[in-house]
């Protein structure tokens, strides 16, 4: 019966290897990411009865039953890659391998790959998620392999703008000089036109006296800034003439400048002679602003008001006003100037600028100017220009000033005006855009949070809804696990939710290596959800997941181990020293 010391000596010797390598193998793995340590479970062998009755049953030793990993929570330790994540509670990530198999990991090292699909540690396996709409919301109920490749994001046409700014309240007394009723030459230009052109292609109607026409023009540049160029030729159809022989009544169909354009000009950009008569300049001084009512003779013979502000170059004596920008004429029409104009300070009228974009994502700037409408403080008129058009008013008929604000500064009137890049006396509308952008581009531009206080007139935020074309250049991912996309025009868009999956018995999955899992009978069927609901952790991004080995547990576990490998190793030789002296006593 002694030889059963010797097999119970020996079973104790092979557990407490085990145990040994187990500890081993967690040490080794202490700085493995994701790594889950192991425990040994150890069971006693079936006990040998030796009288028939329990309280004589000697044991025949041990085995190790399982070895079942530990799913304790590792430290989190931060990355600069916003692609490693790292689960802070219950859940693991799913992976799916080129054949089709499904794993579980708790190692976020992930990257992207040449295919633009997000990969763990191996560079293999596919993280799965859930495609997102633009509100951040599954598409899908089923996850599926996260693939960063995207297309550029499409532009989006501006069709709201915010103001919040402040109008001086200290503006000075206006003056309202009278026009005169002769005749203003101008028109658009009807294509665009590069740098280096000497010929535009414009509509405009000469009503002058024959052999009188301007020497000069002055063309937008389609950035809302101007250049007085020299006229070599006007041409009526295929017919040419010169400045000194254009008859009255001409419909000038293009023009042939004396030197060539120094930037590019746009389709519907004002052009026009740089002149202005009024019946007296008192009051009205270079550099001062000026708002001009006009009557515009459209192609339909109808008589239309107009309303523009422009900047006084020059003043001549003979009650010549030279204008610094473009003016709009009506299509097919001429320009009459009717009725008072406004003059006042440049200081009194202020300008901001934003750029808004049109549907093909083409950056357009849009510049709104307040001018005061009388030298009653609280009444202003707004112009703007969208794409180098001349400024004009919203409200073109109207006497009514567009905002007024009330003795406490506070806007009561005027709150929202419609832009539009396409001016309404351009007959007919285009139906697109000289780059086959939709038209017209309207813009709803919101001044609930104009202000008319004594301070200097400045702008304090100026923001708009369009952008245009971006490419994806970085990802941010949230505690949901949504990853969203920073696109290069500024835009952020949720592109996956990471997928994540629970299991009831984690500790029946099967471990395959690489800090990878797979599912078995032991461990039930996976729960699969996303973070930060149910039961499931939330994520951290730019952040791993540390080993949750304890060295310092390991150790003392060696140390137990060793001792009782080395103490079944003595069971064995006092054993083996016991069997050896009864042979020798045995005659």
């Amino acid at each position: 019966m002694g030889a059963n010391a010797l097999f119970t000596a020996v079973s104790g010797l092979n557990a407490n290897q085990t145990y040994l390598g187990v500890i081993g193998n967690n040490i080794a793995n202490s700085n493995t990411i994701g790594f889950k340590s192991s425990d040994p479970i150890f069971q006693n062998l079936v006990s040998q009865t030796l009288s028939g009755v329990s309280s004589s049953q000697e044991g025949l030793g041990t085995s190790v039953y399982s070895i079942q990993q530990q799913f304790g929570q590792g430290a989190l330790e931060t990355t600069s890659n916003p692609l490693n994540m790292a689960v802070d509670g219950s859940g693991f990530f799913i992976v799916q391998s080129p054949n089709g198999s499904t794993y579980y990991t708790r190692n976020g090292q992930f990257s992207e790959n040449a295919q633009g699909q997000i990969v763990d540690s191996t560079g293999q396996n596919v993280v799965q998620g859930y495609p997102l709409n633009a509100q951040g919301v599954s598409t899908s109920g089923t996850p599926q392999p996260i693939s960063l490749t995207t297309s550029a994001i499409p532009p989006l046409a501006t069709t709201t703008a915010t103001l919040t700014a402040n109008l001086n309240s200290n503006i000075s007394p206006q003056t309202t000089p009278t026009t005169t009723t002769g005749t203003f030459m101008g028109g658009y230009l009807t294509s665009s036109a590069s740098a280096g052109s000497s010929t535009v292609n414009v509509d405009m109607t000469y009503n002058g006296a024959t052999g009188s026409a301007p020497t000069s023009l002055l063309i937008g540049n389609g950035d809302g800034t101007t250049n007085l160029y020299t006229v070599k030729y006007y041409y009526v159809g295929a017919t040419q003439y010169t400045p000194a022989t254009l008859p009255s009544g001409s419909a000038v169909t293009s023009v042939t400048l004396s030197s060539p354009l120094t930037s590019s000009v746009l389709q519907n950009t004002a052009i026009s002679q740089n002149t202005l008569g009024l019946t007296s300049t008192s009051g009205v001084l270079q550099g001062s602003d000026i708002q001009i009512n006009t009557n515009g003779t459209a192609a339909s013979s109808t008589v239309d008001p107009y309303q523009f502000v422009n900047t006084v170059a020059s003043v001549n004596s003979n009650s010549t006003v030279n204008l610094s920008n473009a003016m709009p004429i009506p299509s097919g029409g001429s320009f009459t100037a009717g009725g008072g104009v406004i003059s006042g300070p440049a200081s009194d009228y202020y300008s901001t600028t934003i750029n808004v974009y049109d549907s093909l994502g083409n950056s357009l700037p849009m510049t709104v100017t307040f001018a005061p409408s009388s030298s009653t403080a609280g009444d202003w008129n707004v112009y703007y220009t969208i794409n180098g058009t001349a400024a004009q008013r919203q409200s073109l008929t109207s006497t009514t000033p567009d905002v007024i604000f009330n003795s406490n500064g506070q806007i009561t009137s005027g709150t929202s005006q419609t832009l539009t890049d396409v001016p309404a006396y351009v007959s007919p509308t285009p139906a697109t855009l000289p780059d086959g952008a939709s038209e017209p581009l309207n813009v709803a531009l919101n001044l609930n949070n104009l202000t008319q206080y004594a301070a200097t007139s400045a702008t304090t935020a100026f923001t708009q809804n369009g952008y245009s074309t971006g490419t994806l250049t970085s990802f941010t991912v949230d505690q949901n696990g949504r990853i969203s996309g920073l696109f290069s025009n500024g835009q952020t868009k949720y592109l996956y939710q990471v997928a994540l999956a629970n299991f009831i018995a984690p500790t029946g999955l099967v471990s395959e290596g690489n800090s990878l899992f797979a599912q078995s009978y032991s461990s039930g069927q996976p729960a699969v959800g996303v973070a930060n609901s149910g039961n499931f952790g939330y994520i951290t991004d730019s952040a791993l997941e540390q080993s949750n080995v304890n060295i310092s547990s390991e150790f003392t576990n060696m140390i137990i181990a060793q001792n009782a490998y080395v103490a079944n190793s003595k069971v064995l030789t006092t054993e083996n020293a016991v069997l050896t002296a009864l042979e020798t006593a045995i005659p």
